[in-house]
């Protein structure tokens, strides 16, 4: 039947399947003889129809073969077609996904003449990302913006911060003050005549330092911390000089800076 082999069936298959649904139960040398099908492929053309959900094979010496009924064989069939689809569609656009990688920065870069490396810069890990916030802090001239969480990483940057200060840099830290962890770093800092608020929005998902509005070392995570104990991941770190992407980062930072709230320390 022409429709069958629509449906995907070989034509063995199908002439198979025709023979089984006028008789009950057929072992595989009746179902041969009455399709005309050579014996050694007879096997795994029933095997086939079962694994499409058409036919099940019945246990014994000799094994029987039966079909399902149409209505509930036909959307078994439906159904796995469905998710054969569904699975090639999924492989198809992982591998566009891997093609558009390639591909998108070599026609942007012919196009807006830019290369993507130009506006980002990954940084390889936590411990490039600190190397590359000191040289930052080392080479700031007018003003380092610091937005954290628990400012975690300041004891790696403090002496850093105390030069920039004695050098007149100014510096401000938005940060949060409330939590036990960070009582001792907000005092250090204010000891340092270091400006430090607390943002209104305490979920930022975003960690980095600006130096002098011209450069930004930035990192996002990537899940929320459920609780302090909790690991939590980030993007890959990245460091930009790229001028829209600073000023996208300065402006953020100075609408949550005259949002943030001054806070007095406890006596």
């Amino acid at each position: 039947m022409a429709k069958l082999r629509q449906l995907g069936l070989t034509e063995y298959e199908t002439q198979a399947y025709l023979v089984l649904i006028q008789g009950t139960q057929l072992n595989a040398e009746e179902v041969a003889r009455n399709a005309n099908i050579p014996i050694p492929r007879v096997y795994g053309v029933l095997e086939s129809l079962r694994d499409l959900g058409l036919i099940v094979i019945l246990e014994g010496r000799p094994k029987k073969y039966e079909i399902i009924s149409p209505e509930e064989g036909l959307q078994n069939l439906i159904e796995l077609r469905k998710r054969a689809n569904e699975e090639s569609l999924r492989q198809l656009e992982e591998t566009s996904q891997e093609v558009k990688e390639v591909l998108s920065p070599i026609f942007w870069r012919e196009r807006l003449r830019i290369k993507p490396e130009d506006l980002l810069e990954s940084l390889e890990n936590l411990a490039v990302t600190e190397k590359q916030t000191k040289k930052l802090i080392k080479e700031a001239k007018n003003a380092i913006d610091i937005f954290t969480d628990v400012f975690s990483w300041f004891e790696g940057v403090e002496k850093l911060l105390g030069r920039a200060v004695e050098q007149g840099v100014k510096i401000r830290v938005l940060m949060n003050m409330e939590h036990p962890l960070t009582l001792s770093t907000v005092q250090k800092l204010k000891s340092m005549k270091i400006s430090v608020r607390q943002p209104s929005d305490l979920k930022f998902p975003v960690r980095g330092t600006l130096a002098d509005s011209s450069k930004v070392v930035f990192l996002i995570w990537a899940s929320p911390r459920r609780n302090r104990g909790s690991p939590r991941y980030v993007y890959r770190p990245s460091f930009s000089a790229n001028e829209g992407i600073v000023e996208i980062f300065q402006q953020s930072f100075e609408y949550r800076w005259q949002m943030a709230k001054s806070k007095s320390l406890p006596a």
